[in-house]
């Protein structure tokens, strides 16, 4: 009878092993992945060299990201500011220049600045009874610019007129100042409109009246516009009527409002020519801006100082006084944040240097 039994008692038990073998296998399986996906230990949570690592690993980055934006930043600002600084520089020493013939002038014994604008006024009478027979230069210095050809003295029929050089000679064929406040123009006036005469400022074009003022007197003052290296007349065209406009001449000062402004042709030089009984001076450049096929200007009639025209010492250009104000202000606003900013990043790395200690 047993041994009827014993085949399935032992199926029995070899089923049972099997059973058992697989379920621990099974189980061992199930402690596997709770151990992949257990958390770390608490002692690995709070171990930061790992973490201070990859931190410093990453202000690195940014710290290597900050030299290459501000090397671009700096380039960016240098391409795109050197003109503006070449012109700045070149407008502080045309006014240097302007000072110096100032101080040069009122350096002369009496009466010979006054002996100079009384020959000036004598000159100006007989031009205007003269019908201004010949106006400005053999050559137009503007076009001369535009077709990249030059102007010089020797083409200047300024240079051939030997009273009209004598005259207003305050030295270095500098005869004046034009001041134009509005638009930060301090440039000396040089006889005649010669490439080389604009090139060193402004030029009284030859055939007008010399700038010294008086009934039935009209001077014209040419200048430049869009030089790369200098602002010169190229923001002529910001003046508005009733804005002014200062002459310096043998220690005096004279005033221009501005009440005419126009357009008009090389070849048209009916405004340049003297009106009976007008004090007037013309600013003139050409214009369109880059193109100059044409000529722009600016006239204005004499006027008392400091009523109605103020002494141009107290008139300021408003574009410049905005640039400043706006650097000033970004200035302002950028270093309290920088300041804040590296004050975080101090206490962020003297809290992580104390957790590795």
């Amino acid at each position: 009878m047993i041994l009827q039994w014993l085949p399935i008692v032992q199926t029995f038990h070899r089923v049972n092993q099997t059973t058992i073998a697989d379920s621990r296998k099974a189980i061992a399986v199930r402690s596997f992945h709770r151990r992949a996906s257990a958390p770390p230990s608490f002692d690995a949570a709070i171990d930061l060299h790992s973490i201070t690592t990859a931190y410093h690993a990453m202000q690195c980055r940014r710290a290597m990201l900050k030299i290459v934006t501000t090397a671009l930043l700096v380039a960016g600002i240098g391409i795109a500011g050197f003109p503006i600084a070449l012109q700045w520089e070149n407008g502080r020493q045309l006014a240097n220049t302007t000072s110096t013939v100032a101080e040069h002038v009122a350096g002369w014994p009496y009466p010979d600045a006054e002996n100079e604008f009384k020959q000036a006024k004598e000159y100006n009478a007989r031009l205007a009874s003269s019908g201004q027979s010949v106006l400005g230069e053999a050559k137009d210095p503007f076009a001369s610019l535009q077709s990249g050809a030059t102007s010089q003295k020797e083409d200047s029929a300024a240079t051939n007129d030997a009273e009209y050089q004598s005259l207003l000679d305050a030295g270095n064929g500098v005869m004046g100042a034009i001041r134009i406040p509005r638009i930060s123009v301090n440039l000396p006036i040089y006889h005649g409109t010669s490439e080389e005469s604009l090139a060193s400022g402004s030029g009284h074009l030859y055939g007008t009246s010399l700038p010294v003022g008086g009934k039935s007197t009209h001077s014209v003052i040419t200048g430049h516009r869009g030089l790369v290296t200098a602002l010169m007349f190229t923001r002529l065209d910001e003046m508005k009527k009733g804005d002014f406009f200062y002459i310096e001449i043998m220690n005096e000062t004279l005033g221009y409002e501005v009440d005419n402004i126009s357009v008009i042709d090389p070849s048209d030089v009916s405004k340049l020519k003297i009106r009976k009984g007008e004090d007037r001076v013309t600013l003139m450049t050409c214009t369109p801006y880059g193109i100059n096929t044409q000529r722009l200007l600016v006239s204005g009639h004499r006027v008392s100082i400091p009523e109605p025209a103020p002494d141009p010492s107290d008139l300021h250009d408003a574009r410049n006084a905005a640039i400043m104000a706006a650097g000033a202000t970004l200035l302002c606003g950028c270093t309290p944040i920088a300041v804040s900013r590296k004050a975080w990043e101090m206490a962020l790395a003297r809290h992580s240097s104390g957790n590795r200690r």
